[in-house]
């Protein structure tokens, strides 16, 4: 055996892992065909084609489509009527537009430690946190897990909060029977590039709630109820409004995006197909590995999807190495990156509400939203010593690619020496 890559010898896995997003014909034609037909902005055919295709696959009786995977959450809230002085719960591990769509609508996030298994909220950790104050509770189904839906329903239901799911790295994951998404009040996809699904920028939110759906689809839309009129009064020159209106901006999706979604979708259940059997396949390898353990698979799950594919690390098995260090081993012998979970939202540069003006509404505000305020130690403990984090890409690949993950995992430890 070479010595490590790292260190200049062969890697295990020298070609590429293919791209990603994956498009073909099939979205070049359907870009054309509405290039030609001049539709360009929304509420056109192919935003009401995928609204239609969404709600179908995932089993919501109503789907909006949003500008981004950031202001989708935005909204999930101000349909709520979730404001200033208002408490919403969420992961501390995490990325970092889940609590700061918390700020933008002037509420504040309470952030709450995680499962040191799955790196999902800690149900028990949600229950203590509960206060008079509190509205709701955003569940993360970070990267490949879903989050302990049944323990969290009953501790919305027993404190009558709100659930809207964050289900930015979970299109078409499967929990007793239902789809992630239709398992709270609200639902947030987002549709970023890396993401599963993805049309470059884009978010998709889900309920079966009528009312919800009516707001929602009010708010990304300048706030147009349905039933509104607008039009323009020849004899006095002012445009008219008749019906209820409500306050907000624009956060559209236009025709573009929603032409490459088509052709994404229409991908999109193969490619879980894909991704699960591989994932299996590579989690089984790591089953009983001294050092290497995969995510817990939350029970109840019958499909998982993945934005990211985690393991967890424990250098004791390596002769002490730190994880950075094998990160960067494990990338040279992958041709592939391999990186850190989410900083801990109470040490991320990102995350930085004091920063912002808008933010400083009052020193009580102020104090209740400065993140530092939290202890996160099993969250901190995921990003500075135990994970390994992959790009669903690779989930893609074939068997034999699986498998020279685990040879990569077996090079560096029988050679960890080089890197001591």
């Amino acid at each position: 055996m070479s010595k490590l890559a790292l260190k200049g010898g062969k890697p295990i896995k020298h070609d590429d892992w293919g791209v990603w997003p994956i498009g073909d014909s099939r979205e070049k034609d359907l870009l054309s065909e509405l290039v030609i037909g001049g539709n360009w902005s929304y509420n056109g055919p192919k935003e009401t084609q995928i609204l239609k295709m969404w709600s179908d696959f995932i089993g919501s009786k109503y789907a909006v489509a949003v500008a981004n995977g950031t202001v989708s959450i935005q909204l999930c809230l101000e349909a709520l009527d979730i404001g200033f002085g208002d408490e919403v719960i969420l992961p501390g591990l995490t990325w970092q537009a889940t609590a700061a769509t918390v700020l933008d609508v002037n509420a504040i996030p309470i952030l709450v430690d995680v499962e040191e298994d799955s790196w999902c909220m800690d149900p028990q950790k949600i229950e203590a946190a509960i206060t008079p104050r509190t509205k709701a509770i955003i569940a993360v189904h970070l990267y490949g897990t879903i989050c302990n839906m049944d323990e969290i329903s009953k501790i919305a239901k027993k404190h009558n909060l709100f659930i809207i799911e964050d289900a930015a790295h979970q299109h078409g994951s499967i929990y007793k029977g239902r789809k992630v998404g239709t398992l709270g009040d609200l639902a947030s996809f987002s549709l970023q590039n890396s993401k599963v699904l993805t049309c470059g920028e884009g978010g998709l939110i889900t309920t079966n709630s009528f009312e919800l759906h009516e707001k929602v689809d009010a708010l990304r839309n300048c706030g147009r109820r349905p039933a509104a009129k607008e039009f323009f009064d020849n004899d006095t020159g002012n445009y008219v409004s008749e019906g209820h209106f409500i306050q907000s901006g624009n956060y559209r999706i236009t025709e573009f995006q929603a032409a490459v979604l088509i052709g994404q979708i229409e991908k999109l259940e193969h490619q879980l197909q894909t991704r699960e059997e591989n994932a299996l396949y590579l989690n089984s390898l790591f089953e009983n590995y001294d050092g290497i353990k995969p995510l817990r698979r939350e029970p109840g799950t019958d499909l998982q999807s993945y934005f990211n594919i985690g393991f967890r690390y424990n250098k004791s098995a390596f002769s002490g190495l730190d994880v950075e260090t094998f990160r960067a081993a494990l990338s040279a012998e992958l041709n592939f990156p391999v990186m850190a979970s989410y900083a801990p939202l109470n040490n991320c540069p990102l995350y930085s509400p004091l920063t912002k003006k808008r933010h400083k509404i009052s020193d009580e505000y102020t104090k209740a939203i400065d993140p530092s305020r939290f202890d996160l130690p099993v969250a901190s403990k995921i990003y500075t010593e135990t994970s390994l984090c992959c790009h669903h890409k690779i989930l893609l690949g074939t068997k034999n690619d699986m498998d020279k993950i685990y040879a990569a995992v077996e090079k560096i430890k029988l050679k960890v020496s080089e890197l001591l």
